[in-house]
This record gives C-alpha cells, structure tokens and sequence, in this order.
C-alpha cells in the first residue's frame, strides 16, 4: 500500500463519508462526492477497513461547488490535515445533490430493514430495495423534502470558549472533539445571530469574561430577537416565543425547540396530514418537548391527548402553550419516557396512534417492548438518526409492526443530518 493512491468514490453512506476500494479494502474519504476519481493519502488502517485525506480531485463530480464557508474541511479552502469545522460535510455538493444523497442513504438504510434480495437503481439515482422470493415489498419512500434556503436557517448556535495560553477562542470542536476551532461567523446561522455574534466578537470585555470550558449560547426568534448568554440560562428568564403552524408557542430557554423554523413547520404538517388521512381517538406524544406534535395532535379534534417529557420546565411551557391556543382536550406528564409509557392506559388500543420523537440515541429495546404491550394501531416515529431508527424498527418487526411509508425532511442542510418521519402500523 502506498503513501498516496487513486481510488473511485463509489457510494456515500451515511455519516457524509464516500467510499472506494483500495487493496481488496473498503476506503472512507471526507469531502468527495459518488463517481469522484481522487488522490488519497491514508490516515488509518482499521485492519477490515481503511480511512484517507482526499488530496486532489482527479475527475470532479459535476454536482461539486465551492464550499460557502471558509472554515469548511474541504479541497481548495481549509483542508483536512489543517483541521477545518467538520459539520459541513456537504458544502462542496450543489443542494439538490446533497438531498439526492441524504435520501438514497435513508433507503439503503430502510432496505436493511426489509427483507430484500438486493437493491436497484432508480431513475433518480436513488436505490430502492428488491423484495426477496415470497417476502413482502419494501416500505414506500415518499419523496424527501428540501429546505427553502440550506443557509441562514438555524436559530441557535452553543459555541464553546477554550483557552490556549493567552488567546480565548469561542466556536465549535473539531474532529477531535477537543480542539475548538474559533469561528467568526457561521453560515448556516440566520443572520441576527451573527450580527450579535459579531458585535460581542468585538467588544474586549466580553472575551474577558469567557473562562476555559465555557458555553456561550446565541439564540434568535421572531418575537424576541437575537439573545445570548453563558452556559445554561436562569429558568427565572423570560420564556422565549417561536412562531409555529399551529400559532405561537413558548419555550423556556434551556427546553429543546428546532433549530430549523421553517422545516419544523412542515414537519408538523406532515404529522398532521398522517392523522387526518386516519384520524385516531386518542394521540400519545413521547418526548413531547414544549408540546408541539401533542398540540397539533389537538387542533384537528382528538378526543385525547397526551404528551410526555423529562423536562420539567417544557411541560410547564407545554401546559401554557395549550391553554393559550384554547385546547382542553391536552393532559401533560413530567417523566422519562420508559416511567411514563408505564402509566398509560389505552381504552382502544386500534383507535390510538403514539408519537416518538427520541434524541440520537433511538428508543431502545426496553422502550420499544414496553410500546408493543400496548398495541398501538399505529405509530409515527420522528428520528434524527435514521441509523437508529432502522434498529428500533427491526425490534418493532418482532412485535408485529411494519413501516407503511418514510419520509425525509432536511432539516438540517450541509451537515450529515437530517429528520425522517417514518410511519409503522400493526400488522393485523
């Protein structure tokens, strides 16, 4: 094995890493796009698998772009060995590219789950999956939803101060996970956020105040405007106020909102276009946050609704938030998701859909069994991960449920994230 080789990028799996071979063994390469030819220098030897810094682009994918932020790991700004922000890893991708891949690499991922006895290639260079002799087709992949701009959507950025002898930088970790690049403005920040990002950037007595290891949060909305402050924030702060499909919401400072405004409203349509098209009596909503899915839940009329969450200070908002919009048909609970489904009772379990909404980490086996003892008729799971999402439904297969239709929703663009709504209903 050489320094310095050639390989062709053949696939880009999720995690934003394209794929070749080199030496009988599969090649992970940051910053390339599928069809690329490249010159790589190997970094690593896994033993079953090899990692490599792209060096050159020998045959360019028609689809590569010049990458908008400057801090951006990729060939022709910052490059790898420099250690560049790693959280675009599609700034070199024209948009509609990058959707094109999200979406395949969320079909290969639900075509693990089904049995298959392979993949094709559809006209839109999306795989699909081949039912296997005497297995049941694939679930459906509905066609995956772009956001309106892929910049200036976030409406809040946590950047992280790290001293390094005299100088402070304030920005994102790296790949290391603990170096943190200083960044002077991000592209993918709505704009108000990096006017004050800017501002405080230039005042000397705001570094002074930064110590090694601090949190400093920007946060923008509508209504309020652009905000900031260290670590967590007092919870005796003024509650926030987002603009929603549904109407105005609050949403205590520390609680968990979307960073996506634009994307979360269509997110929450489409949940609601699932319930109307089959229009449950009861809605449970796990993971609730401030309440939003349980809320839309209640606008269409559901006779009852639930909405479950650890934070303590979101139910509180979730609570406010239904009684603002007018909705006496919303119960709330403050517990873990495994202690509150515990303490569900569903009278008609085949007229009850359950909404999940779970962190990265996926619902787990112990959830997902304590779900099957209550036999939903259908369940509409919210995931940011669809690696784990993919694992849960292989669990939620045992028990008897199959995936109707998925979707994705790019909520996050430039990065190797995205949500996925993804609808299971119980096989009678």
């Amino acid at each position: 094995m050489t320094a310095a080789s050639s390989l062709t990028i053949t696939d880009l799996p999720y995690g934003g890493r394209g794929i070749g071979r080199l030496d009988g063994k599969v090649c992970f390469v940051p910053g390339v796009l599928p069809g690329e030819t490249v010159r790589v220098k190997i970094t690593r030897d896994r033993g079953d698998f090899l990692e490599a810094e792209p060096l050159e682009i020998l045959t360019a994918s028609p689809h590569r772009v010049k990458p908008t932020c400057p801090l951006a790991s990729s060939l022709g700004l910052r490059s790898f060995s420099e250690g560049g922000c790693p959280g675009c890893c599609y700034q070199h991708a024209d948009y509609e590219e990058e959707v094109r891949i999200k979406n395949n690499q969320l079909g290969a991922l639900l075509a693990r789950w089904a049995p298959t006895s392979g993949r094709r290639q559809n006209p839109e260079g999306a795989y699909e999956a081949l039912p296997a002799p005497g297995g049941r087709s694939p679930p459906s992949l509905l066609p995956p939803v772009a956001a309106p701009s892929p910049l200036g959507y976030r409406n809040k950025m946590a950047l992280h101060a790290q001293a390094d002898g005299k100088e402070m930088r304030l920005g994102y970790f790296m790949a290391d996970n603990t170096t943190v690049l200083d960044v002077p403005a991000c592209p993918l920040a709505a704009a108000p956020l990096n006017e004050i990002l800017k501002e405080r950037r230039g005042d000397p007595s705001f570094f002074r105040t930064l110590r090694d290891g601090m949190t400093v949060t920007f946060r923008w909305t509508e209504q309020d405007g652009a905000q900031w402050w260290r670590n967590r924030a007092s919870e005796k702060d003024v509650w926030l106020v987002e603009s929603s499909v549904i109407g105005p919401l609050s949403v205590p400072r520390n609680s968990f909102y979307q960073m996506n405004p634009a994307m979360a409203d269509r997110l929450v349509t489409a949940v609601m276009e699932r319930l109307k098209a089959d229009l449950p009596d009861t809605v449970i909503d796990l993971y609730c946050g401030v309440g939003v899915f349980a809320l839309a839940a209640a606008t269409l009329g559901i006779p009852k609704v639930l909405g479950i969450d650890l934070d303590g200070p979101g139910i509180q908002a979730a609570e406010y938030n239904a009684r603002k919009l007018g909705l006496k048909n919303t119960h709330w609970k403050s517990a873990t998701a495994n202690e509150g489904i515990l303490d569900v009772e569903l009278d008609h379990p085949n007229q009850a859909t359950l909404i999940v909404d779970p962190p990265r980490s996926g619902l787990g086996r112990k959830l997902v069994q304590e779900i099957l003892k209550h036999t939903p008729r259908r369940l509409l799971y919210i995931s940011c991960a669809p690696d784990t999402m993919v694992r849960d439904a292989a669990w939620l297969k045992e028990g008897g449920y199959s995936i109707h239709t998925s979707q994705l929703f790019d909520l996050f663009p430039r990065t190797a994230h995205f949500e996925s709504l993804t609808e299971f209903k119980r096989v009678d």
